[in-house]
């Protein structure tokens, strides 16, 4: 197995400013402890430096008064974008960074120079065709999914979003095209921005049955995950037959994420990332694309994205939980309501697939 890890430095440079909970160090944080861990070492890994996307790459998904609109504001600086999205002097620059890196990513998997290429940063998935937010300017996971759709002439790419918030953006763009199966597994919608992502949100025209939401209770952990693997995500993308996977979501479903209600443990980041691994195994000759960025809770966030790493790239490394763990964990009413949500996202995805009739 090769493995591409796309990092820069640069990336550190994507930062909304003293006291914002997205801060450039999350990106230097993680890279520390891959080097602690001596990965940088293991002959599966290479690290790969990633290149801007240019304007024609942001085009593919967003419109062009929208990418003018962000350039001339980061140009200015000191503007909100949204109440939570800052536009600082240089984020235009640092956010095309993060979406070169989804595309580098999406071409190094595609052409099979490597097995799995991992784009740290990537995964801003709240910015839709014509707008921002959520602390995400420009969405990589759609750019890199559009790049291999009209680049590379695939047919049907899996975009697997396991962030704690609904994908909101990567649904928006792709809310109509069957070409591209989008499966959000998300905190509740409502009790957590951005107050969508519900089971009957399932796409229109002809992508009707190809927007997939299941929207977890809070306090849902490790179980209730497996359980969605298990009853949902394994029979529909078998169904689905991805030409290749593209997975993102950092560390915000983690029990102690300070925005966020969810409750993975560091096994269940682990779980996630060898589940996915394995359905692109099993479906697309290896082909994934990990986009690795989010997370709240400084102390927690280099430690579950390396889970997730571990998990996908199969390795054996102990790590050990920074934070002990609640005694709510698996808490067996919360699996119940899990177990009522997988129900009706069957129910309400019956009609399209096969896998639920």
């Amino acid at each position: 197995m090769k493995v591409a890890l796309i990092y820069s430095d640069g990336l550190s440079k994507y930062d909304f400013g003293s006291g914002h909970p997205f801060r450039g160090d999350r990106f230097l944080n993680f890279i520390r402890l891959f080097r602690e861990l001596k990965l940088h070492e293991n002959p599966i890994f290479r690290v790969v430096k990633p290149k801007p996307a240019n304007e024609s790459d942001l085009l593919l998904v967003h419109d062009a008064d929208y990418v003018a609109m962000i350039k001339r504001l980061s140009e200015r600086g000191g503007v909100m974008l949204t109440p939570d999205t800052p536009i600082l002097p240089g984020l235009y620059e640092a956010a095309k960074l993060v979406a070169g890196s989804s595309i580098m990513a999406a071409d190094l998997a595609q052409k099979g120079d490597y097995k799995i290429a991992i784009a740290v940063g990537g995964g801003l998935h709240h910015a839709g065709s014509s707008s921002g937010g959520g602390f995400c300017l420009f969405n990589d996971v759609a750019i890199s999914a559009a790049h291999l759709l009209k680049r590379h002439g695939l047919k049907r790419v899996l975009v697997l979003d396991t962030d704690a918030h609904a994908g909101n953006g990567t649904s928006e763009i792709f809310y109509n095209d069957p070409r591209v199966l989008f499966v959000s597994i998300h905190q509740d919608p409502l009790t957590l921005y951005p107050g969508v992502g519900f089971s009957d949100e399932i796409g229109a025209g002809d992508g009707e049955g190809y927007n997939v939401n299941i929207p977890l209770p809070p306090l849902a952990s490790d179980r209730s995950y497996v359980h969605v693997f298990d009853e949902i995500i394994d029979p529909l993308v078998s169904e689905f037959k991805p030409e290749i996977i593209i997975r993102n979501g950092g560390s915000d479903p983690h029990f102690a994420d300070e925005l966020t209600r969810l409750g993975l443990t560091l096994e269940g980041f682990k779980m996630i990332g060898k589940r996915v691994s394995a359905l692109a195994d099993r479906l697309c000759g290896g082909k994934m694309v990990d986009c690795i960025g989010s997370g709240y809770n400084r102390e927690v966030l280099p430690y579950a994205w390396m889970a997730l790493i571990l998990g996908v790239v199969k390795l054996d490394v102990k790590l050990k939980e920074p934070i002990s763990p609640p005694k709510w964990l698996g808490n067996a009413d919360v699996f119940k309501r899990t177990e009522e949500v997988v129900r009706k996202v069957k129910r309400v995805l019956h009609p399209y697939w096969d896998a639920f009739k």
